[in-house]
């Protein structure tokens, strides 16, 4: 009985523990790196500042698709966080999003709200 117990208590253990840290990671947008979700590779064909949205050309031929970004929304070169302004069109990038809700106004424009956006650069040689 004590065995049986004691396997109760690890496994309850072991599901609080699992749903902190998902609900760490749900929540938690300060870091870069994987993010659970959808995401986008594409090559970014313009940034609009003042609307706060990026328009990506897929990786395959398609129609171009709009992101737009809030001040939550965090965007990363090379691991190093980075403002939007610093991010050029033509660069790859990979972007993290969600669905925007129907009912903001400030994102009509866009079908996609933006957690990260991760500008690609590859590495300098080091010779």
């Amino acid at each position: 009985m004590k065995t049986t117990r004691k396997n109760f208590l690890i496994a309850g253990f072991t599901l609080l523990m699992a749903g902190l840290v998902w609900s760490g990671c749900a929540s938690h947008r300060a870091y870069p790196g994987s993010i659970h979700g959808l995401s986008f590779d594409g090559t970014l064909q313009s940034i609009n500042l003042t609307n706060q949205s990026l328009t990506l050309l897929p990786l395959k031929p398609g129609e171009p698709v709009v992101f737009a970004w809030d001040r939550s929304t965090k965007f990363w070169k090379n691991g190093i966080p980075i403002r939007p302004e610093e991010i050029e069109p033509g660069r790859s990038v990979k972007v993290h999003f969600h669905p925007a809700s129907g009912t903001q106004a400030h994102f009509a424009a866009s079908q996609y709200i933006a957690h990260h956006v991760y500008l690609t650069v590859p590495y300098a040689p080091l010779h």
